[in-house]
């Protein structure tokens, strides 16, 4: 069944969408976009908060699912289940589940939402489209996309979590 949605996501393919989804992709990988915006936010007083919240969401969402949910469930990609798809990127040289490149967007979109609501809607579009932007190019799964989505949302609402708390004790003394 997956692989029949991203058979018909191929279906889809256009020169100019490619190029568009491809940049969305590229600065999705590794976190990058999210880094710098986390690294610009927490040198800002007034966001530094958020910047930070989403240092440690993304950080919390690389050990759970880089590290550790990659490396035990080890799920090849679809690009290597079915290499009769020509890859328009390289190949990721990790396993499938969960979209790191899904988490890490939705850990950062999230936060920002959590933070600042107008910005977090833009966030959570750009993380939406990164997702997506995996299926294109068919190196996810859809299950890996809605794992890297549930990942993400956990870690950034959990990180929400911890640096409330963390404030509220620094109040309190």
């Amino acid at each position: 069944m997956e692989l029949q949605i991203l058979h018909a996501i191929q279906g889809i393919h256009q020169e100019w969408l490619t190029e568009i989804l491809r940049f969305f992709t590229t600065i999705g990988e590794s976190g990058l976009v999210w880094i710098v915006i986390a690294i610009v936010l927490t040198c800002i007083p007034k966001t530094r908060k958020c910047g930070l919240t989403m240092i440690i969401a993304m950080a919390i969402t690389y050990l759970v699912g880089n590290l550790f949910l990659k490396n035990v469930i080890a799920r090849p990609r679809p690009c290597a289940v079915d290499p009769g798809v020509t890859l328009k990127i390289p190949f990721p040289s990790e396993y499938s589940f969960p979209s790191g490149h899904t988490s890490n967007g939705f850990a950062g979109a999230v936060t920002i939402f959590s933070y600042y609501r107008k910005a977090g809607i833009l966030s959570l579009l750009v993380a939406a489209i990164i997702a997506f932007s995996r299926l294109y190019f068919f190196v996810h799964y859809p299950t890996d996309i809605l794992g890297g989505i549930v990942l993400g949302t956990l870690d950034a609402l959990l990180a929400v979590y911890l640096v409330k708390r963390l404030e509220d004790r620094a109040d309190a003394i």
